[in-house]
């Protein structure tokens, strides 16, 4: 039996295609997908630290067990979210992610270059407006970041330096806080 050429690259093609769409569908309507692990860890607003990773338990999969993780699950319908949180390493970093594990926004402890940071999550029709300039308000301790939606995820990254500096990297994570911004609240000045 003769098979053309093209007969063959026709099924190549569409073998590719199929391939494709499995690899990229697969995250979206897998059972325990990280979203779907991190609702049953954090309650909305609350930051939680993860138990340290080992090769028995990781609370996400790929898991560095040299660096602590903190997680904030936030909603944004019923108004901004406030981070508070102290970086002590420039080595840290804070990335939001939406729902579907987007990265839309990463900031590193060399970027921040302060120890202490206040971070405000808000959407654009929830921003945190001025009444009088209907401009954003912030201050120089503060970074304002617009959530593509009212659902995502703040993650904390922290590398452990060492074990003499594993205690400071764990009462810093402990420290930071995560929730909603309640109706007339200032942003830190």
């Amino acid at each position: 039996m003769k098979l053309s050429w093209y007969a063959i690259t026709l099924s190549l093609l569409v073998a590719g295609i199929i391939h494709i769409i499995a690899v990229l569908g697969i995250p979206q309507i897998a059972p325990r997908n990280a979203w779907t692990r991190l609702t049953t860890l954090a309650d909305a607003n609350t930051l939680v630290v993860l138990p340290h990773p080992s090769p028995a338990h990781q609370s996400l999969p790929m898991m560095a067990p040299d660096m602590r993780y903190a997680i904030c699950r936030y909603d944004l319908s019923r108004g901004p979210v406030r981070i508070n949180t102290r970086i002590p390493d420039e080595l840290w970093n804070i990335a939001f992610y939406d729902p579907s594990g987007t990265n839309y926004y990463t900031i590193s402890g060399g970027d921040i270059k302060r120890e202490k940071i206040e971070i405000i999550v808000s959407t654009q029709s929830n921003a945190l407006l001025d009444d009088e300039t209907n401009a954003l308000i912030y201050s120089e301790d503060s970074l304002v970041v617009t959530s593509p939606e009212n659902l995502g995820l703040v993650m904390i990254r922290a590398p452990l330096a060492g074990t003499s500096y594993a205690d400071r990297t764990e009462r810093a994570l402990r420290r930071a806080s995560c929730g909603r911004i309640l109706p007339g609240a200032r942003v830190a000045r």
